[in-house]
C-alpha cells in the first residue's frame, strides 16, 4: 500500500554545534526528490568510437544531488540557516526523514528563486552531498 508524502516526509537541519545531532524541522518545505547514485562508468568516448556508440569504464559513483521546493517564511530561524550557510560556503548536516527512516547528508545548501506558488513567494533548494548519503533506522 502507498504511504501519502503529505507529512510523511521532512526535511531537518542540525542545528546543534556539538558532535551530537540536533534535528530542527525546516519549515515551508513542500516536496524533496533526489538523491540515488548514477552508473558507476565514465565515459571514454573519443575520437575513434564509431559513430553513434559511446564507451565506458567502470569507476567511482558521484553523490546526486537532493531538491526541494521551499516556501519562504519572512524572519523564520531555521530557514535564514540555510540562508546563512549557503553564502558562507558552510557545510551543514540536513536529514531527510520519511516515517522511521532518515537519510542523512552533509553539504553546502544552495538557494535558487523559484516561481511564487499560490502567491507565495517560493525557493528552489539544492542538496548535493559531500560524501554518500547514509540511510538508516530513526528513533
Amino acid at each position: 500500500m502507498a504511504v501519502l508524502a503529505q507529512g510523511f516526509m521532512k526535511l531537518e537541519i542540525d542545528t546543534s554545534l556539538t558532535e551530537t545531532p540536533t534535528w530542527v524541522n525546516v519549515p515551508g518545505v513542500t516536496n524533496v526528490a533526489g538523491g540515488g547514485r548514477p552508473a558507476n562508468d565514465i565515459d571514454t568516448t573519443d575520437f575513434d568510437t564509431p559513430a553513434g556508440e559511446t564507451e565506458s569504464i567502470p569507476g567511482p559513483r558521484g553523490n546526486s544531488p537532493f531538491t526541494a521546493d521551499l516556501q519562504y517564511e519572512p524572519g523564520d530561524a531555521t530557514q535564514e540557516i540555510l540562508f546563512t550557510a549557503e553564502a558562507a560556503n558552510t557545510p551543514k548536516k540536513f536529514r531527510i526523514k520519511a516515517g522511521t527512516k532518515g537519510t542523512v547528508l552533509r553539504c553546502v545548501p544552495g538557494l535558487a528563486l523559484a516561481a511564487p506558488v499560490a502567491g507565495k513567494v517560493t525557493y528552489s533548494l539544492t542538496l548535493t552531498p559531500m560524501t554518500a548519503a547514509v540511510r538508516s533506522t530513526i528513533s
